[in-house]
């Protein structure tokens, strides 16, 4: 049974229909009824993903009409960071394994792959030796899509914690045929700022 308080990250969906210019896709935010609208790209494709800045909310674009599917080929996104300072790690599988789906053993640590509860969560694989978080996400994404869940998975994760994370690197990986699988095509050095949200809950 999952606990009362396990949510997901996606919020719901939002009905979306062709804008009267034919350049985006428009819809009213289910919660807040904001305007919202996703654009339409040069080759006909678009986000499944739209966030609310109003109510902080990610939706699953639902467009209004067969016609309109984004087509995407699976890909995979990957934010690891390096945790500075005092961390629970039992702490965190537990809680992990309590909240988010199982929790199984890997060289260093421990990876949690999300349940059928938590559609659209990161996969998180925790490295003890190495006192590094990785952020999983593989599906239909482009990447500023996978950046949003992303980011907000390490905001509410750092926040709970308390913990001091620094972004390391960014992966991308592009599902192929030839290797029946996922290959990694790019590995990006991300910056070491920390976010102010989680400066704060770490002196608290």
């Amino acid at each position: 049974m999952k606990p009362v308080g396990s949510r997901q990250i996606i919020a719901g969906t939002v009905q979306v229909t062709l804008s009267s210019d034919r350049s985006q896709l428009v819809g009213n935010c289910p919660t807040c009824s904001s305007r919202l609208s996703v654009e339409i790209r040069c080759d006909g494709t678009f986000g499944s993903l739209v966030a609310c800045m109003r109510c902080k909310q990610i939706y699953r674009v639902e467009p209004q009409g067969a016609s309109t599917s984004p087509g995407l080929n699976p890909c995979g996104f990957g934010v690891s960071y390096a945790v500075v300072g005092q961390w629970n790690v039992p702490s965190i599988m537990e809680h992990l394994f309590d909240n988010v789906g199982p929790v199984n053993a890997v060289a260093g640590g421990f990876v949690c792959q999300p349940d059928e509860y938590h559609a659209d969560f990161p996969s998180i694989t925790v490295n003890q030796g190495a006192r590094t978080i990785r952020f999983g996400l593989f599906g239909q994404y482009q990447e500023r899509e996978a950046a949003a869940i992303i980011n907000q998975v390490v905001s509410e994760f750092g926040s709970k914690f308390y913990l001091d994370l620094h972004p390391l690197v960014l992966e991308r990986w592009e599902y192929r045929s030839e290797a029946k699988g996922f290959v990694l095509v790019e590995r990006r050095p991300l910056g070491t700022l920390l976010r102010e949200g989680v400066r704060r809950q770490a002196r608290a």
